[in-house]
């Protein structure tokens, strides 16, 4: 019987590279734009490409300083680049954004089904401390199938709208549209999607 023998390989841990691939960053309301450095462990940056337009990068050496534009962010938001050290290395970077929402929605529909009773239903809107938005000016309806009556329960924190279907004999769908006291057109309008459905 014969015996294969395998060399051994050995495998060291690359020298380079980037200690902290993934980076969190907390955005203010109506933050602009945003720095994240990334840095490498020894070895320079040979290439890097962003995976988003809203992102310029800047080759510093064993720096890669990203700047992004977070004007249009909402949310939690994720940006990708892959970066080459020169030890030819290629790294996926992430910066994961984190935009505190300036209006809360309890939903962003109501439903009810064809046939079952028209029960008033509730949509809660809060406002965060610190929200851009200074309230909420006017809901309107677009479509006639519904009632819907407005309440401000704290000025400038919480509103509550009831939303009854006139009937649900057959499905409809109309839009409710919250006109949000805010000169940032992300939080200007809202709409909640109304309807009954099979």
């Amino acid at each position: 019987m014969k015996h294969l023998i395998f060399p051994l390989l050995l495998v060291s841990p690359a020298l380079a590279g980037f200690p902290q691939p993934t980076q969190q960053v907390k955005l203010n309301y109506g933050q602009q734009e945003a720095t994240v450095v990334f840095t490498t462990d020894g070895s320079a940056v040979t290439k890097a490409k962003a995976h988003c337009d809203c992102t310029d990068l800047k080759n510093d050496g064993t720096r890669l300083i990203a700047t992004v534009d977070t004007s249009q962010f909402e949310g939690k938001v994720s940006k990708t680049i892959d970066a080459t050290t020169s030890d030819g290395k290629t790294t996926r970077l992430t910066m994961q954004f984190d935009v505190p929402p300036a209006i809360v929605l309890s939903t962003r529909s109501l439903q009810w089904k064809v046939g079952s009773t028209s029960a008033p239903k509730v949509l809660t809107i809060t406002l965060p401390k610190g929200s851009p938005v200074k309230g909420i000016n006017d809901a309107g309806l677009n479509g006639e199938a519904f009632d819907y009556r407005p309440q401000t329960v704290t000025k400038g924190r919480e509103y509550r709208i009831t939303v009854t279907p006139l009937s649900t004999a057959k499905p409809v769908l109309n839009r409710l549209v919250i006109k949000a006291d805010s000169s940032d057109p992300r939080y200007a309008q809202q709409i909640i999607y109304l309807q009954v459905r099979k």
